[in-house]
């Protein structure tokens, strides 16, 4: 029983983990007003833009128990097109760190934003995330595993294995290193990173 008690705590506290460092984060009082009043960032940014971006981001990579605040101004009548794509644009940026450190809480975004049950807020996020999979299970996210192989001088790209990853839907697709041909100038051979 304890044991269960202790994985549940363990679980729960994965996912409300930060995902900017101490220093980045905003300041507490700043996360307790939009918990507070969510819809202030509404007036805040008017246009959406890139402002409100940075804004959505900092909030949900400061503190993931913001995410059910942006969602509600997502499922808000009062949320202009233009709103809805810049926090969906937010909160992409913050389940594509989250990937990287937490992906439990990259995983919570997604969930979310597909809970929504909102087309466009749907379509917004897969635009913004190029529909590619950000929490991938096993390595490296959207950008595949494996390392890249010498590219030799016939200017061709050569390495980098493809892996499975689950994109935004549950749709499985291959995720494939994109071929690149070309020339090279010099006549030594590089390896590509």
């Amino acid at each position: 029983m304890v044991a269960a008690v202790a994985l549940v705590v363990t679980i729960a506290s994965v996912a409300s983990a930060a995902v900017y460092p101490p220093q980045r984060q905003l300041p507490a009082q700043v996360i307790s007003d939009f918990k507070g009043s969510p819809q202030t960032l509404l007036q805040q940014y008017p246009n959406g833009g890139p402002q409100m971006i940075l804004r959505v981001t900092d909030l949900g990579a400061s503190d993931p128990t913001t995410l059910p605040g942006l969602i509600a101004l997502l499922k808000d009548s009062a949320t202009t097109k233009d709103q809805m794509k810049a926090i969906v644009g937010g909160l992409a940026l913050v389940a594509r760190m989250a990937a990287q450190t937490d992906q439990a809480y990259g995983t919570e975004i997604q969930t979310a934003i597909a809970g929504t049950q909102n087309a466009d807020v749907i379509a917004a996020y897969q635009a913004a995330t190029g529909d590619a999979a950000i929490a991938a299970t096993g390595g490296g996210g959207a950008g595949g595993s494996g390392t890249g192989g010498a590219t030799g001088t016939s200017g061709s790209a050569n390495g980098g294995s493809s892996g499975t990853a689950t994109t935004f839907g549950g749709t499985p697709r291959t995720n494939t290193a994109p071929s690149f041909s070309g020339s090279v100038a010099s006549t030594g051979t590089s390896v590509s990173p």
